[in-house]
């Protein structure tokens, strides 16, 4: 074999080996950095348990609960913008103690189909903290068309800090997700 093939074979070698370093630096790279967007919902009372819900940048997502004092359910829809969580309205059916009978300025206050609608809520939150309810709150979390009740994942009683951020493949993998 001449020396100019061999030279060329060794080159060819190394440049196959460089790409298929590359590569795997790359899908390696891809799978450990945060790349997905999600909300966590990190109970406070137990180290390093966190569940996490896979969502879009401008996703929304609801909180449903049975009002303790009324008995009847609640509604609240965020969505999830800059790393920020933005109410956009609440939904319930009375206007008993504990929920508005009105709205503020520049919000919104309507009835439909016997149910009372906030809208145009202002503000946003870095995070929200939600004590899970134990007898009859039932705090579910809506997203799509899939609901998960929070005491089945986070336990009856647990707080819970929701906010949103951005998790790698690799911890979402071995960790719990509401949408696997």
């Amino acid at each position: 074999m001449p020396l100019k093939m061999a030279i060329r074979m060794v080159n060819m070698k190394v440049v196959f080996f460089l790409a298929a370093a590359i590569l795997a630096g790359l899908l390696l790279w891809g799978y450990f950095y945060p790349v997905q967007s999600v909300l966590e919902f990190d109970v406070l009372e137990e180290k390093n348990k966190v569940v996490y819900l896979k969502i879009e940048e401008g996703g929304h997502f609801r909180i449903k609960y049975t009002h303790s004092v009324h008995l009847s359910d609640v509604i609240e829809e965020y969505e999830v913008r800059n790393n920020r969580i933005y109410p956009v309205q609440l939904i319930y059916e009375d206007t008993a103690v504990g929920m508005p009978s009105n709205a503020q300025e520049g919000e919104t206050f309507e009835m439909k189909d016997g149910k009372y609608y906030i809208t145009g809520l202002k503000g946003y939150h870095e995070d929200i903290t939600l004590s899970i309810g134990k007898v009859r709150a039932e705090h579910t979390l809506l997203y799509k068309e899939n609901s998960y009740l929070l005491k089945d994942f986070l336990g009856a009683g647990s707080v819970v800090k929701i906010k949103p951020g951005r998790e790698s493949m690799w911890n979402l993998v071995r960790g719990v997700t509401f949408n696997e």
